[in-house]
């Protein structure tokens, strides 16, 4: 969960995560994402970033997110009927 003293970072993977499963279950979402950040009280950006197809961040990130899923439905417990 994202509260107010979540690190930048973190939060970034967050909405790049959330991102990456858009596109997974929606086709009319795709690249390019474009990443802005400014500081609070001001519209001054300070970080950007666009993340076009094939963009190697992106794509390790969506990877790992990947596996890391498939990794932990398999540890899932089975229904017991």
């Amino acid at each position: 969960m994202i509260t107010r003293s979540t690190p930048l970072a973190e939060a970034i993977k967050c909405v790049l995560v959330s991102f990456d499963s858009t596109m997974r279950s929606n086709l009319s979402v795709g690249m390019p994402i474009d990443l802005i950040c400014y500081e609070r009280d001001s519209l001054e950006v300070v970080k950007q970033r666009r993340f076009e197809n094939r963009d190697a961040y992106f794509s390790a990130l969506s990877h790992e997110w990947s596996e890391g899923t498939r990794k932990v439905f398999r540890q899932l417990p089975e229904l017991s009927w």
